[in-house]
């Protein structure tokens, strides 16, 4: 089973070595050099909340929800709490660069401007890396040496440096969406902006929104696009519907995303047998996990297991 890493005792974990790992109680920011990039991560891991990496130097494959990607300079990959990362042992011996650890608390404390919120770009099995330029390297690189500073001098908390934090965090992430839309970094690929702006500024992107969040939460006991349009006190139908245009994606679809990364999860490193994880993903049997998986997958749970 992938190691879960609890962000708040992250420094502890990864050690100070060379000043390496600073935090100021919002975020982790760890400054990775080559001689001690090995000691980073454990093999299989995911982590308790959300993470940003940007590659400086060096080069690496690794495995993110099953499927591989590289690293290499330039390169920034963004993780959500429930991406699952393979790391081949010893893998990170001659990459530089930096690595931000945001915990779901304090991810919950800000909120990000609605109107700049568009998921229908977002790809489901889509590797979570894109590869800047040197100008938007530069750029992007000049944020990481900000939050390491912030970290450095506002080590006291109080209403500013809290507010200091958030307003870093949350430029470098519109920052992202920015580089994600093609605006200022010719390596990345555009996404159309056929959305009306009626529509962005509406309610609807709310309810979006709170879908998203609700979905990482309860993925694993409930699978009915019903049980999240109760708990946001609309109708499954209506639902339906606005996650199908906000997204291009059906509700019942990001479900499925949802509980068949977590099924390969526990079946690929929890070590229990498949009766075990269909319980613990809230199927009546086995069998009825088995055919859910293999309708989606392709194959079923034994066979996924032999791969």
């Amino acid at each position: 089973m992938p190691q879960i890493i609890n962000l708040a005792e992250l420094a502890d974990f990864s050690g100070h070595a060379n000043n390496e790992v600073c935090s100021n109680g919002d975020y982790i920011l760890k400054h990775v050099i080559a001689e001690n990039a090995g000691k980073i991560l454990p093999a299989a891991i995911k982590m308790d909340g959300a993470s940003i990496f940007l590659c400086t130097h060096g080069e690496v494959d690794i495995t993110v929800n099953f499927r591989k990607v590289k690293l290499c300079p330039g390169c920034v990959m963004a993780l959500s709490p429930n991406d699952v990362v393979e790391l081949v042992d010893g893998a990170f011996s001659d990459v530089e660069g930096y690595a931000l650890f945001l915990p779901v608390v304090f991810l919950k404390q800000f909120s990000l401007d609605s109107n700049t919120l568009d998921y229908r770009g977002i790809k489901l099995d889509a590797p979570p890396v894109m590869q800047l330029d040197d100008k938007c390297r530069q750029l992007f690189d000049g944020y990481f040496r900000l939050l390491e500073l912030n970290a450095g001098v506002n080590r006291e908390p109080s209403v500013y440096t809290r507010n200091i934090s958030r307003s870093l965090v949350g430029a470098m992430i519109y920052q992202l969406m920015a580089f994600a839309r093609g605006e200022g970094n010719g390596n990345a690929v555009a996404q159309d902006d056929d959305k009306p702006a009626e529509s962005r500024n509406s309610r609807r992107h709310y309810y979006v929104k709170d879908f998203m969040t609700l979905l990482q939460q309860d993925f694993r006991q409930h699978r009915s696009v019903g049980y999240y349009a109760d708990k946001l006190f609309i109708s499954a139908k209506y639902l339906s519907l606005i996650i199908k245009e906000a997204t291009g994606r059906t509700a019942t679809e990001w479900i499925d995303h949802f509980v068949i990364l977590e099924a390969k999860n526990l079946l690929r490193y929890s070590g229990r047998n498949i009766q075990q994880i269909a319980y613990d993903l809230n199927f009546h049997n086995q069998s009825a996990f088995g055919k859910y998986f293999k309708h989606i997958t392709g194959l079923s749970p034994s066979e996924f297991r032999k791969t």
